[in-house]
């Protein structure tokens, strides 16, 4: 049995424009692939899709993802947050799946944030280097993290949960200022929305409250009147 012989096309290195991006170039391609994501190359929706779903994906794929849950495990978030019978020690030790949860803003969103501020100032962005910044900021504690079972985590993907701010572990607002250059509106109108939502549930709540001791007063004040033990 005979091999056939199998002509590869030229492939190359270039680098012509100086920039520090090198691209691979051949005659018998009509495009080329550069190493760096560049503000060119982000107007392509669907190139920049890929290059920031295959950054996500190397980073919940790093050992810094599973060791930062385990972390966030040790410290005490071993429970869902809205049904805390739904407990796990470890990995290891699961009586139901316990997921580490990215709350309000989720990380795609993290990560066109920080892409677009290296795209603003550097001009530039490699996959790798996006997936090392996820991690660093995930070692710094500026994501918004959240621990949910599995059908919380569901719920609040189809709007059934609200997650209160007290909830949620992480200096998010540190994460807005530090990349807030690459903030876009669809970013930004999701956190006011977010926040404006905090506010109405928590004003309903404080309301709820005042109106549970008003009634308190209320029962306590007919209970007096109707012993006679009112002080004077």
């Amino acid at each position: 049995m005979s091999i056939q012989p199998t002509t590869y096309p030229d492939i190359f290195v270039s680098d012509d424009a100086g920039n520090d991006n090198p691209t691979i170039v051949s005659p018998n391609a009509y495009y080329t692939i550069q190493l760096a994501m560049t503000k060119d190359r982000s107007y392509d929706l669907e190139d920049y899709n890929h290059f920031i779903e295959s950054a996500i994906r190397d980073f919940r794929h790093s050992r810094t993802y599973s060791h930062y849950k385990a972390y966030l495990m040790d410290m005490g978030m071993n429970c869902c947050q809205f049904h805390p019978y739904i407990c796990n020690k470890d990995e290891d030790n699961q009586m139901a799946t316990l997921e580490m949860h990215h709350c309000m803003l989720n990380i795609y969103d993290i990560a066109v944030m920080i892409s677009e501020t290296y795209l603003n100032i550097e001009g530039k962005l490699t996959e790798f280097d996006l997936a090392e910044i996820l991690r660093q900021e995930h070692m710094e504690n500026r994501i918004p993290i959240v621990m949910l079972c599995k059908s919380c985590h569901q719920q609040y993907h189809h709007k059934y949960l609200y997650v209160p701010p007290n909830m949620i572990f992480g200096k998010w607002w540190e994460l807005l200022d530090r990349y807030k250059i690459g903030m876009t509106r669809d970013i930004a109108y999701k956190v006011m929305m977010y926040i404006n939502r905090c506010s109405t549930e928590e004003r309903l709540d404080h309301q709820l409250e005042r109106d549970r001791k008003l009634l308190q007063l209320r029962d306590e004040l007919l209970n007096f009147s109707a012993t006679g033990c009112m002080v004077r």
